[in-house]
């Protein structure tokens, strides 16, 4: 069924629910009193509202037909080992009947054939109604904890379409200037930024306790790099055939290898 389908479905009160239960937002109102904490959900649960009410009577936009999979997975940080994590993303419907059928990859491997993932967060609400939703996400999920995560794409760059706007063209802007840096061979790898930060903030740290924390701490997690390498190159190739198995099943190839 389509995502529209989906929404026509659900119950409204159930989802608004359930989305506080899955979600924290209060990150950015940590430091708020309890009654503008309030205030904040009060305007949430109305956002909520409004894009279960839109998702399930827009007129949909089937140009680019989509599905898209919601997956519960193991989670690949050592630190977090036995917890489980739901991971959405979409891909074209097209592109996987013409390389299902062959040995596809998703990720990390060499092959003939790679189907892409997408993420939904920048997509129109008209557009991700008229996506489908996998069938084994519905089943093994039920439709509220779908749409939560459904709506909770939608939301990550804010929940009005005004802000939404303004955040995808501030990270679009951040992308550009990226770009300019790459032209101009301003490169830092990941590590190197993150070094650069705790170098400075282990020299301007003044407190002895605080110190000697930061330094054995650091010890430490050089011991065990090697160790939670190899447990997340593990989880990440158990999560890519799960995924893979999924993604035939849903295109009704389940049976070729």
């Amino acid at each position: 069924m389509v995502i529209q389908e989906l929404f026509q479905q659900a119950e409204i009160d159930h989802v608004e629910e359930a989305y506080f239960l899955q979600h924290t937002v209060f990150e950015p109102y940590e430091k708020h009193s309890l009654d503008e904490k309030v205030d904040a959900v009060m305007r949430i649960k109305e956002y909520i509202r409004e894009h279960m009410i839109r998702l399930a009577t827009c007129n949909i936009s089937r140009e680019e037909p989509q599905t898209v999979f919601i997956v519960e997975l193991p989670c690949e940080c050592y630190e977090d080992k036995g917890k489980t994590e739901l991971t959405l993303f979409s891909i074209f419907d097209e592109e996987a009947y013409q390389k299902v059928q062959r040995d596809f990859a998703l990720w990390g491997e060499e092959r003939e054939y790679c189907i892409e993932r997408y993420g939904i967060d920048m997509s129109k609400p008209e557009c991700i109604a008229g996506y489908h939703i996998a069938k084994k996400s519905v089943e093994t999920l039920g439709i509220t904890e779908c749409c939560v995560e459904i709506l909770h794409e939608i939301f990550t760059f804010g929940y009005s379409d005004e802000s939404r706007k303004k955040n995808i063209q501030e990270l679009y802007e951040s992308i550009k200037e990226a770009e300019e840096d790459i032209a101009e061979e301003k490169l830092y790898s990941y590590e190197e930024v993150f070094e650069q930060l705790w170098e400075e903030m282990l020299k301007d740290c003044k407190n002895t306790d605080e110190r000697e924390h930061m330094l054995l701490k650091r010890e430490y997690e050089s011991k065990v790099k090697e160790i939670e390498r190899r447990y997340m190159q593990e989880i990440m190739e158990a999560n890519h055939k799960k995924i893979i198995a999924l993604i035939r099943e849903e295109y009704g190839m389940e049976s070729i290898l």
